[in-house]
């Protein structure tokens, strides 16, 4: 159910280099298939110096429904990935923890999602301790 395209549209995150460089975010777009083995496999459209990336990330399924592992290199290795909340037709929520660190990231299947969507982003990533000046929204052009 979340197979196809959705955008980044706003991250929580303690990340002090995210705080230090939000003013450069670019808009965000996300490919997610899955693979034969149920992994989630990832593909980030974005700019970065004029150019234009593609990051591809394989979630491997973790043991739970709705859980997942992104193995990473060298320092800080793992990321726990939780799908938190979701209407596949418009908006998913998913949480990332590494060591103590957790950020929160909302996609959407459009750029924008509701206030009301938007709303509960803002309380769920409050409920684990990440305040409103943690919230990044992401353009909605580029």
């Amino acid at each position: 159910q979340l197979a196809g395209s959705w955008f980044l549209v706003a991250m929580a995150s303690p990340c002090r280099s995210l705080a230090q460089h939000s003013y450069r975010l670019e808009a965000t777009a996300v490919t997610l298939s899955v693979s034969d083995e149920q992994s989630l496999v990832i593909s980030t459209f974005r700019r970065l110096d004029g150019t234009c990336w593609e990051i591809r990330q394989r979630y491997l399924p973790a043991q739970a429904h709705g859980r997942f592992l992104l193995k990473g290199r060298g320092y800080g290795g793992t990321v726990d990935v939780l799908v938190g909340e979701t209407d596949p037709s418009s908006y998913a929520i998913l949480y990332y923890q590494q060591g103590h660190s957790i950020s929160v990231k909302l996609y959407g299947r459009s750029s924008r999602v509701s206030d009301a969507v938007a709303n509960r982003f803002e309380q769920l990533a409050g409920d684990v301790g990440l305040s409103q000046d943690l919230i990044y929204y992401f353009p909605t052009y580029g």
